[in-house]
């Protein structure tokens, strides 16, 4: 992703704290993020990026409705990703995107069921399909949340876990720029 459309923000306990150096590198391939450790017992990282895209005859563009003819569809898009580093299993309580996965702890082992709360505006999400991914596994698994908008997944592997939650709210909508709101959020946690 170009670094000019996405904001990497950094809270510990007390709220935002600086924002953490980043440098693109290829193995693997991506970005790392390295910030100084002032003591917090909690650090919740997040990058973000918000965009319009439209699409018309001529294919996807980036930028509002209005600047386009005939366009087909045009919504505006929230991509999160959050990564919480903890010293204990406590997972902080940050809240910073409008579509969040809050987990019940920081860290995993094999054996545990992980509960994560998925939100939006701060409310839970009921019934909502979300994807979880270890990188122990061959597939993607599809799991639900209940009423309470929690899902549950067992740890049956050391490795990464990915969790990803997406909403479409079209409530949130300006009528020459965009027709709704696409929120995509990922949280990335281990089990050992």
């Amino acid at each position: 992703m170009d670094r000019r459309y996405a904001n990497v923000l950094l809270y510990d306990d007390n709220g935002r704290a600086d924002n953490p150096e980043r440098e693109i590198v290829n193995k693997p391939r991506g970005w790392k993020f390295t910030f100084e450790d002032k003591g917090a017992d909690v650090y919740t990282l997040y990058v973000d990026s918000n965009s319009v895209w439209v699409t018309n005859n001529e294919g996807w563009h980036r930028g509002c409705k209005r600047d386009y003819e005939n366009v087909n569809y045009s919504g505006s898009f929230n991509m999160v990703a959050k990564r919480i580093i903890s010293k204990t299993d406590d997972p902080g309580s940050v809240m910073h995107a409008a579509l969040e996965i809050m987990p019940d702890k920081a860290r995993y082992k094999v054996g545990d069921t992980a509960e994560f709360t998925i939100l939006y505006e701060g409310k839970p999400l009921a019934n909502r399909k979300a994807t979880a991914y270890c990188d122990a596994w061959q597939d993607l698994k599809s799991v639900e949340t209940d009423a309470a908008g929690k899902i549950r997944i067992p740890i049956d592997d050391a490795g990464s876990y990915v969790i990803i939650a997406k909403h479409v709210d079209a409530s949130k909508c300006v009528s020459d720029e965009f027709d709704e709101t696409s929120f995509s959020t990922t949280l990335l946690v281990d089990a050992e």
